[in-house]
């Protein structure tokens, strides 16, 4: 048993999107308006988020960024809503007493680089921070009330970028409370450091920065609490364009996969051809009447609508004038509904040639063919019409 093969025509597709085009800027606008209204929950949703929970947050990545190396700090990456106070000191070592240092025979480097490790293990120290707590009351405050040193130790950022300068940076949700921690960080830990031996010499280089007057590191959204448009816009945008993809695909698959007419390709799928040439929006009677002129053996035919689609009669009517205007003795005839009603199978006992009436996008390849089954036994097909 044969398959039949139905060839998509790209020319004949764009012309079925064409006549889709309120579908289609529907769906456009539509599918935008979706993820437009997505994004703006999304973003008041993360404008609702409260301050314990950003506090949370900050800990949560400062303390994955230290141990698991997946996230950046938060004074390198803060999250919206956080802001940044960093203060800068000078810590200068005593290198002069330094026990197994002949041992190991480290160089210069590697013994900075364990003083500098000694420095930050130092700021971390749960009494010093305990300190913090109390002196600045921050227990007072409702998004820090259960707050602990080891909470705190993942508020506060630390690193050396040279040799003997250290950056202590502090996120915190309130922009002056950060300064105040990041200032009093400071002060105990310059008193805590005199107390070591290898260290020489402390000094301030700067206190803390008011976060939004020199605060210079990278936020992951907007800390303001309002909309942004410019990223709905974007979402619209991208609503739209999927919107089209999708709805475009949809209509191929309609196009591609349905027993619909929407070519001379599937005219030919159905063992026909074309009567009297292309497709037209407006129906050119007087052309139709020249093309079937030419059928010379052929001098009684029937036009029939092979479903309830489109008018065979009033066509044979108009197209029986301009034969009678170009002085033919051709006769044409219409008969309505082949799938619903008996008139062709009566009249095509008198003619001698079927001509098939089909509507564009709407008339089926299959009804076609068991019309020109059935009626090719009394007269011959002389092709198909496309309304």
């Amino acid at each position: 048993m044969s398959e039949k093969t139905r060839t998509i025509d790209i020319f004949y597709f764009i012309k079925y999107l064409k006549s889709k085009a309120v579908v289609i800027i529907c769906a456009v606008i539509i599918f935008g308006g979706l993820v437009a209204v997505y994004d703006l929950k999304k973003q008041k949703s993360s404008k609702d988020i409260s301050d314990r929970d950003l506090l949370k947050q900050v800990m949560v990545q400062n303390h994955d960024a230290f141990f698991f190396n997946q996230k950046k700090y938060t004074d390198a990456e803060k999250p919206a809503g956080v802001y940044n106070s960093s203060a800068k000191i000078s810590v200068d070592f005593n290198y002069t007493d330094v026990e197994g240092l002949e041992t190991e025979r480290l160089s210069f480097q590697e013994l900075n680089n364990r003083f500098e490790n000694d420095v930050c293990t130092i700021i971390k120290d749960g009494k010093l921070l305990n300190e913090v707590i109390k002196e600045l009351e921050l227990r007072s405050y409702e998004d820090m009330k259960d707050i602990t040193p080891d909470d705190l130790q993942w508020l506060i950022n630390r690193n050396f970028p040279g040799a003997h300068v250290m950056n202590i940076v502090v996120s915190d949700v309130k922009p002056d409370r950060a300064k105040l921690i990041c200032d009093k960080v400071v002060e105990k830990l310059e008193k805590e450091l005199e107390t070591y031996d290898f260290v020489d010499k402390v000094r301030v280089i700067s206190e803390g920065t008011l976060p939004g007057n020199g605060s210079l590191s990278i936020s992951t959204g907007s800390s303001d609490k309002s909309v942004s448009k410019k990223e709905l816009v974007k979402y619209a945008v991208v609503g739209m364009a999927l919107g089209f993809i999708l709805i475009v695909c949809v209509l191929f698959m309609l196009y591609a996969f349905t027993d619909r007419i929407f070519s001379e390709a599937d005219i030919k799928s159905a063992g026909q051809k074309m009567a009297a040439g292309s497709y037209r929006k407006q129906v050119d009677y007087k052309r139709l009447a020249h093309s079937l002129e030419l059928f010379k053996d052929s001098s009684n035919i029937l036009l029939v609508s092979v479903d309830n689609k489109t008018d065979a009669k009033q066509d044979a009517e108009e197209i029986g004038k301009e034969l009678k205007a170009l002085g033919s003795n051709k006769k044409i005839v219409g008969t309505n509904d082949f799938r619903n009603e008996v008139d062709a199978l009566t009249k095509v006992k008198e003619c001698d040639g079927v001509i098939y009436l089909v509507k564009y996008g709407k008339s089926r390849i299959k009804t076609l063919e068991e019309a020109e089954e059935v009626l090719s036994r009394s007269a011959g097909s002389l092709g198909v019409i496309v309304r």
